[in-house]
């Protein structure tokens, strides 16, 4: 089944496959702050796209926190 969550276990492990796990923990980094950003932008009133994908949004983030969660080492 083609969902948001599996779309963005795919991507990750295309990241990771091409460039490495830490280019992918960034791009995951990289894929919160963009995509909260979107969601916030559109809870004022400015770009609707965060309106219109906010749920597939809210679940790609979700995979990317869990992608960290496993994948960081603690400092």
């Amino acid at each position: 089944m083609d969902t948001p969550e599996s779309r963005e276990w795919q991507r990750l492990a295309f990241v990771e496959n091409r460039d490495g796990r830490a280019a992918a923990l960034v791009f995951a980094h990289q894929g919160i702050a963009q995509y909260e950003s979107a969601i916030r932008e559109s809870d004022s009133g400015g770009n609707q796209y965060g309106a219109a994908y906010r749920e597939s949004l809210i679940a790609s983030t979700q995979v990317y926190r869990e992608y960290l969660l496993k994948n960081e080492t603690p400092a």
